[in-house]
């Protein structure tokens, strides 16, 4: 939010494309922007004359954003999305649902107003409808002057001189406050009164937004290529210079597009590209929920999170053209829980936060690690491939486009290529390469465009674009058109222990007791009662095991003094005793083997579910408001610690909270041990019971930042395995015939020496009787 506040959008002339440049490198033409390279067939150009027919692009007067959709919960949008019209492209994606917020900002937010400096004051650029300022009468180009707090709030309110005032007035207010902005409009000065809430969550944004959250600085050079942005990357004939080419293209990306926004919740961007007697236009239709009058038997109102996305080429020239375009997939998805998220795929690489996510028809899914991504090791796709659907994977969201056609055979797209929207992150550090901005570029087959006026002058690629929360049930409803068997559902994947529905079976569980319940963190108290409940007999069973162990140990002792010699028979002797007393020594295996897969769905669960995402364990407290992360009691961020530390960089890189449930959770492991340990018979048993501790100590970094609801469960379990326990009646002391001439019955050496003493005394004293007799 600072980012954005501090420095306003800026139009940044882009770079030659290098994946545009391979791509068409390997198909046998050039791509735009190279310096000295043909855009057309290979031939050399030069200086050529631009073409005869003369095409004059329309003025374009359009506003700096425009946007679809509302934030309001009540509306029937579940989102709302903020566009650029300089290069048509998507500025931010928020979404509506009070169950998506911003897990970062827990400051109050009047809305995202895309404030710049100006010499007239702090212009507010755009107001999304359904925020607090839309609601308050907010409107684009009013100038913000000045913002109050309501009484007893911590906020620091004042004038409004440039943007970085507004952004600190903002850091101290809360959600629900009530603030009074004044701002100026048509010269005339207007009070009005907004009501704070807390900040959506933004799927898409500038990725300028997401590196601040990790660093104090861009990466040198940086520049970012926006979700939708589209260039032309070959097109024949062509008679125009490179110079020309170039123009068009930079039009395409940095210049103003003519905005058409008169079909309800639509929005259509034009560009006019006179030097390549081509039009392109952008069309963009936002899902919405329907009346119960309006709905038919064909209407799912669940199918909202999406919009129906066209790219059409147009050709204004009265003689055919081939055209191909290159189309940027959308990016800036969030890094939230940056410092503590795990996110699992389908390899053996180390997947990030954001990977990409494909699918051709006639072949599983694939997915490809933002780390080999930045690395280059993914080569373009689509050699003769018909694509069903390519998107980014984030951990609990996804930006997915997914073709239109009504066919299987049909190809539009020559390449499909995972890519790196923005400038790579340093790759020296490890820990960062989970950060990348992943996402991917669309390259088309040659469009056959007939002169314009006749039919087939302009042709149409339409796309379902999905941008919304990877919950299973939303994911099933959109299908493939040509294969409509097939759906988005491949974007939930719980890892190699899905495959046995395990994950699967304990969110099932978890939304069982949650529907009676109303609260996740009840409902894993709810699954561990079950699980427990269900393992009691075992459970019994383990602890009289090692109760009766701890009886047996003096008997087990002797055994093996008497045969120390004899392994062979201290064996026997140990089964024979094991036997008469009912022990099994493995008994307390069984247990743990259980439990394991309990242990390893639940942490899946709260890795990948997005039920349980923001799901609090008591209400209204910042604390353990998000049972998916760390509970994060103390935010101590502000002390001096460095950014690795505060990025959750390695086992002893903390993050920036302190947590308090992974120190309960290891406290009671440590209670257990020291509890039911049985003492140890010899060193060697004490050296372990040692190493055991210290590995407890470990385990403490181990766990800081697992997931909140995992050490609920674990903590939940201790408890219940401590008084478990503690209801098992000590058994009794076993009787034995072993004879007792044994380490442990062995008197202590002074003793000994004192009866060897006493011995040799009596011994001399009867010899010296002997001889005066």
């Amino acid at each position: 939010m600072l980012w954005t506040l501090f420095n306003p959008p800026k139009v940044v002339k882009p770079k030659p494309d290098a994946d545009a440049n391979a791509v068409a490198e390997a198909e046998g033409g050039d791509a735009a922007g190279a310096e000295g390279d043909d855009p057309a067939s290979g031939e050399e150009q030069g200086d050529q004359a631009p073409p005869a027919e003369q095409i004059v692009a329309p003025e374009v007067d359009s506003p700096p954003f425009v946007t679809l959709g509302s934030i309001d919960p009540d509306s029937p949008y579940r989102m709302a999305a903020t566009f650029d019209t300089h290069g048509a492209t998507i500025r931010r994606i928020q979404l509506a649902s009070p169950k998506y917020r911003d897990l970062h900002d827990q400051s109050g937010f009047l809305g995202q107003l895309e404030l710049t400096d100006s010499p007239t004051g702090v212009v507010i650029q755009s107001v999304t409808p359904g925020s607090p300022a839309a609601l308050a009468g907010v409107e684009a180009d009013d100038v913000l002057t000045s913002i109050q707090p309501a009484a007893n709030s911590k906020m620091v309110g004042g004038d409004i001189k440039e943007v970085a005032d507004f952004a600190l007035a903002m850091a101290k207010s809360k959600p629900g406050e009530e603030v009074t902005v004044t701002v100026q409009r048509g010269g005339a000065a207007k009070t009005l009164t907004a009501k704070l809430i807390r900040r959506p969550l933004e799927l898409i944004r500038p990725e300028q937004e997401n590196i601040f959250l990790h660093s104090d600085k861009l990466p040198p050079e940086f520049e970012a290529h926006p979700s939708l942005e589209i260039t032309i990357s070959r097109i024949e004939p062509y008679n125009g210079t490179v110079q020309a080419f170039d123009k068009a293209n930079a039009e395409l990306v940095t210049g103003v597009w003519a905005v058409d926004d008169t079909v309800a919740d639509q929005l259509t961007f034009s560009k006019v590209l006179p030097e390549l007697g081509i039009e392109v236009v952008k069309r963009l239709k936002i899902a919405k929920d329907v009346s119960e009058e309006q709905a038919t038997e064909d209407t799912n109102n669940e199918i909202t999170y999406h919009f129906e996305f066209d790219v059409e080429i147009r050709n204004l020239l009265s003689t055919p053209q081939q055209v191909q375009y290159v189309l940027q997939g959308p990016n800036g998805l969030p890094i939230e829980g940056f410092w503590y998220a795990s996110k699992v795929g389908r390899g053996w690489s180390g997947y990030g936060i954001r990977d990409v996510l494909m699918r051709t028809y006639g072949s599983a899914e694939k997915d490809f690690a933002c780390r080999n991504i930045a690395k280059g090791k993914i080569n373009p796709y689509g050699d003769g491939e018909s694509l069903a659907y390519i998107g980014v994977d984030a951990q609990y969201f996804a930006a997915t486009m997914v073709p239109l056609k009504q066919a299987v055979e049909e190809r539009w797209y020559t390449t499909f290529t995972p890519v790196i929207a923005s400038t790579k992150i340093d790759d020296k550090n490890s820990y960062q390469q989970k950060y990348q901005n992943s996402s991917f570029k669309l390259t088309s087959q040659m469009l056959e465009l007939a002169a314009k006026d006749e039919a087939g002058s302009s042709k149409t690629h339409a796309s379902t674009l999905f941008t919304g929360p990877k919950h299973p049930d939303l994911l099933a409803e959109y299908t493939l058109p040509a294969a409509p068997q097939q759906s988005l559902d491949d974007f939930v994947y719980y890892g190699y222990s899905g495959n046995l529905g395990i994950p699967q079976l304990m969110v099932g569980i978890l939304n069982f007791f949650y529907s009676f319940l109303g609260n996740y963190g009840l409902a894993i108290f709810g699954l561990t009662v079950l699980a427990r409940g269900l393992m009691t007999p075992l459970s019994r069973k383990q602890a009289k095991n090692m109760a009766m162990m701890q009886e047996l140990r003096p008997e087990i002792d002797r055994i093996k003094e008497r045969y120390k010699d004899d392994t062979q028979a201290q064996m026997k002797a140990q089964q024979e005793l094991f036997a008469k007393h009912n022990y099994n020594p493995m008994g307390g295996c069984l247990l743990m083997f259980i439990q394991l897969p309990i242990f390893i769905g639940l942490y899946r669960a709260l890795m990948v579910d997005v039920d349980l995402r923001q799901a609090s364990l008591i209400p209204g407290l910042r604390w353990c408001s998000n049972l998916a992360a760390p509970d994060m009691l103390i935010d101590w961020s502000g002390m001096p610690w460095p950014q690795w530390f505060l990025n959750g960089e390695g086992m002893f890189a903390l993050g920036p909270y302190l947590n308090i449930l992974p120190l309960v959770t290891v406290s009671l492991f440590l209670l257990q041990q020291k509890m039911f340990m049985p003492p140890a018979a010899d060193e060697q048993a004490e050296m372990m019971q040692k190493v055991t501790k210290f590995m407890m100590f470990f385990m403490g970094f181990m766990f800081f930042k697992v997931a909140a609801g995992l050490c609920l469960y674990f903590i939940a379990s201790s408890i219940w395995g401590i008084a478990e326990r503690k209801m098992i009646p000590r058994p009794e002391p076993p009787k034995t015939n072993v004879p007792k001439t044994s380490v442990s019955n062995k008197p202590k050496n002074s003793d000994r020496d004192s009866t060897a003493n006493k011995k040799l005394a009596t011994s001399k004293a009867n010899k010296g009787g002997k001889k005066k007799r």
